[in-house]
C-alpha cells in the first residue's frame, strides 16, 4: 500500500512525527540514510570514551510502528512532480511530505576548518574523535611531549566537550600515559562569555567549573585559519593543538530542490509548511523559523507537523506552531551542570542530577537506558572512562601525519604549522 506520508529523516523530529502518524493510523514511510536513531546530546560522551557507541543509537526498524522503513539516501526533491530522488536514480513519489534532515557542521568559511578539525554531529564523528584522541595520546607518549586539545565554540556542545576532555585527561593520563608530562584543554570563544542562551550567572558558574577542571578559556578568540596542528586567531596569535574540535557553526542539511536561506535553512509559514507547497512540511534544525536548533524544538515541531497533516486530511485548518520552552541543560563534569528553566536557573549537583534524569528518560529503548546508567555508574565510582580500545589498528582512511588521523583521504598539506 502506498504511504499517505513520507517522512525523510529518523532524528528527533522525524521520529516524533512518525509516532504521531502511527497513533492516528496514517500509513507512512520513514526514509533515512542510516538504520539507527541517534541520541545526539550524549555524543560527546562517546567521543571521550565515557559511553559505548551503541548506547546512544537504536535501530529505526524496531521503532517504526504502523508504518514502513526504507534505508536510502535522499538526494533531491521535485516539488512540482511530487517525488524524491534517491541515490542511484530511483524516484520515490509522495502525497504528503515531512522533511526532517536536520543540520550539518559548517566551517563558517574559515580556511582549514573543514580539513583539520573534528566536528561532532554523527556517531561516526564521535568515533573519529575518540580514535584521534587515543592515537594522538600514543604519539605524545612516544615522544614524551605535552598534549593539548583545542575546542572551538563556547556553546553547550563546546562546554560539554571541553569538560569531558578535561575529566578524561585528568583521570586517564596518570594511569595510562605517564610518559606524557602535561595535558591541557583550551576552549576558544569568539564572544565575551560562555553559554549565551543561559543567564549570565549560570555562564559565570560554567566558566568557574571549567577552570577548576584545568580548562583554559579564551574570550574574543576569533579563528582566522586552522592548520594541521594549530589555529591562527584574528590579530595574529597562534595556538598549537594536537587535536582540534569544532563545536561552533551548523548549517541546514537541505535537500536539493528546497528553497533555502543564507543559513541553509528552509523558510516556512507559521504552520511549518512550504508556502507554495502546503503538502510539504519542514521541521527540526532545517526549519527556517526563528526557533533555536535544539532537540526539544525538533521534537515539538515533528509532532506538530504530523498533527497538522492529520487535521488537513480531516478537512480542518492547520494550526501555527508555538514552542513551549522546556528549558536548557548543560553538564560541565562530575556533579557540575547548569539548568535554565524559564526565569529559574540553578547549578551544581541539583542541575547535574536533573540533567542525568532527563537524558535517561529521553533515551530511546530500555536497553540503551540500562547501558548508559551502568557506564555512568562505573565512571562515577571508579573515575575512569571505560572505552579506550583501538580495534584493529587505524580505521580505514586513517592518516597518521600532520592532519587529523581519521579522514576519508589524507588532507592537503597546509601552511607551516604554528609553534
Amino acid at each position: 500500500m502506498e504511504p499517505e506520508v513520507v517522512v525523510v529523516g529518523g532524528g528527533f523530529a522525524g521520529l516524533a512525527a512518525a509516532r504521531v502518524l502511527a497513533r492516528f493510523g496514517v500509513p507512512y514511510l520513514l526514509v533515512d540514510a542510516r538504520n539507527h536513531h541517534l541520541f545526539q546530546p550524549l555524543l560527546y560522551q562517546v567521543a571521550t570514551g565515557f559511553l559505548e557507541a551503541p548506547a546512544v543509537a537504536h535501530p529505526l526498524r524496531s521503532l517504526v510502528k504502523g508504518g514502513r522503513f526504507l534505508l536510502a539516501r535522499v538526494e533531491a526533491v521535485d516539488l512540482k512532480g511530487r517525488y524524491l530522488l534517491l541515490a542511484g536514480g530511483e524516484r520515490l513519489p509522495y502525497r504528503r511530505l515531512i522533511v526532517a534532515t536536520g543540520s550539518r557542521p559548517h566551517p563558517l568559511g574559515i580556511p582549514g576548518a573543514a580539513a583539520y578539525t573534528y566536528p561532532l554531529k554523527t556517531l561516526e564523528d564521535a568515533l573519529r574523535i575518540r580514535y584521534a584522541l587515543l592515537y594522538r595520546l600514543e604519539e605524545a607518549a612516544r615522544r614524551g611531549a605535552p598534549f593539548r586539545v583545542l575546542v572551538v565554540g563556547g556553546g553547550p556542545t563546546g562546554v560539554e566537550l571541553a569538560g569531558a576532555m578535561a575529566e578524561f585527561l585528568r583521570h586517564v593520563l596518570p594511569r595510562d600515559y605517564p610518559e606524557v608530562p602535561k595535558a591541557q584543554v583550551a576552549l576558544l570563544e569568539a564572544g565575551e562569555r560562555l553559554l549565551p542562551s543561559f543567564s549570565p550567572g549560570l555562564a559565570r558558574y560554567a566558566l568557574g567549573a571549567l577552570e577548576r577542571l584545568g580548562v583554559e578559556v579564551r574570550f574574543g578568540a576569533k579563528v582566522a585559519e586552522v592548520f594541521p596542528r594549530g589555529i591562527c586567531l584574528q590579530g595574529g596569535a597562534r595556538l598549537a593543538g594536537d587535536l582540534i574540535l569544532w563545536a561552533v557553526g551548523v548549517k541546514g542539511n537541505a535537500l536539493v530542490g528546497l528553497p533555502v536561506d543564507p543559513r541553509g535553512r528552509v523558510p516556512t509559514d507559521p504552520c511549518l509548511r512550504l508556502s507554495q507547497h502546503p503538502e510539504v512540511y519542514v521541521v527540526g534544525d532545517l526549519n527556517g523559523l526563528s526557533w533555536p536548533q535544539l532537540a526539544p524544538v525538533a521534537l515539538e515541531q515533528g509532532r506538530h507537523a504530523a498533527f497538522n497533516l492529520v487535521r488537513t486530511m480531516r478537512g480542518k485548518e492547520p494550526l501555527p506552531f508555538r514552542y513551549r520552552d522546556r528549558g536548557q541543560l548543560a553538564v560541565i563534569g562530575r556533579n557540575r551542570a547548569v539548568a535554565q528553566i524559564g526565569d529559574l536557573g540553578f547549578y551544581g549537583l541539583p542541575a547535574w542530577l536533573l540533567w542525568a534524569l532527563v537524558h535517561l528518560a529521553e533515551l530511546v529503548g530500555f536497553r540503551n537506558r540500562l547501558l548508559v546508567l551502568l557506564d555512568w555508574a562505573y565512571t562515577y565510582f571508579f573515575r575512569e572512562p571505560g572505552v579506550r580500545v583501538l580495534l584493529g589498528g587505524p580505521m580505514p582512511g586513517t592518516f597518521v601525519g600532520e592532519g587529523p588521523l581519521i579522514l576519508p583521504a589524507p588532507p592537503r598539506r597546509g601552511p607551516e604549522e604554528p609553534s
